[in-house]
This record gives structure tokens, C-alpha cells and sequence, in this order.
């Protein structure tokens, strides 16, 4: 192979690989554009809704999922647009790194969105479990414990 003819296929290579990195960059920025709204404001619905949870374990399975939702969101918010602005800066990509600036001051937003929600809300968005329906047991008859003491009222 002739040096020009390596040289060009060099260059093909270069290209298919830019072209790579730019449907990468373009793939994490829609993840972070789409998915970060997606999986807060599903927490958020979650979190302001009264749902049917018949038993304990029920309602503590429901808090749970909210939480890994509203978590998921909120290290996502942070994680994607900064490791986007690492690899623009790393591709040399200048397009891709003014988007991921743009999201990185986009992310505050989202965080002092997220903190208003949570100074509006009557109960903590993380660590929150719903009440569950299950019924008390109703007491008809006592029975005495040991060490003398007896039934309440006789």
C-alpha cells in the first residue's frame, strides 16, 4: 500500500470513529435530557400519591421504589452532563461540549426545582413510607401476664 492510500484510510478510520463519539455524546445528552425529568417526576407523582397498599410490607415495597426513583434522578442529574463534558473535552468536540455546559448550569435548576418540591411537601421526598391499610387486630379478651400483674380493669 502506497503512503497516500495508507494515509487515506487513516483518515476514514479517524472519521467513522468522530462519527462514533458524536452519536455517543448525542445518546448521553438525550439520556440526561429525557430520562433525569422522567424518572423525577415519576418519583414525584409517586411520592404525593395515596396508594393501595394493603399490608405493611406492601407500602415499605412502594417507598422504596419512589426512593431508588427520586435517588436515580438526582445522581443521574449530576453524573451524565459532567462525565458528557469530560468526554466532549476528551473528543475534542466542541458542539457536544457547549451542550453539556449548557446542562451542567441546567442541572441547578433542576436541583433547586427538586428542593422547592420538597419545601412544599408535607413529608420528607426520600425515606418516606405510606401508610398501609391493614387493619389492627381488635382485643376481646385479656390475658394475664406473669410476675402478678393482671388484666386492665379487673
Amino acid at each position: 500500500m502506497t503512503g497516500a492510500a495508507s494515509e487515506r484510510v487513516g483518515e476514514s478510520a479517524r472519521a467513522r470513529q468522530a462519527s462514533l463519539a458524536r452519536r455517543g455524546l448525542g445518546a448521553l445528552f438525550l439520556c440526561w435530557l429525557y430520562g433525569v425529568p422522567f424518572l423525577l417526576v415519576s418519583g414525584l407523582i409517586r411520592r404525593t400519591s395515596t396508594p393501595y397498599t394493603p399490608t405493611r410490607e406492601a407500602a415499605r415495597a412502594f417507598g422504596a421504589t419512589t426512593d431508588a426513583l427520586l435517588i436515580a434522578g438526582l445522581v443521574l442529574n449530576v453524573v451524565l452532563p459532567l462525565a458528557g463534558l469530560l468526554l466532549a473535552g476528551l473528543a475534542g468536540d466542541g458542539y457536544w461540549r457547549r451542550h453539556f455546559a449548557g446542562a451542567c448550569a441546567a442541572l441547578v435548576v433542576v436541583y433547586l426545582a427538586v428542593a422547592l418540591a420538597g419545601g412544599t411537601a408535607t413529608s420528607p421526598l426520600v425515606g418516606h413510607v405510606p401508610a398501609d391499610q391493614e387493619q389492627t387486630p381488635r382485643v376481646s379478651h385479656c390475658v394475664p401476664i406473669s410476675g402478678g400483674r393482671g388484666c386492665p380493669g379487673g
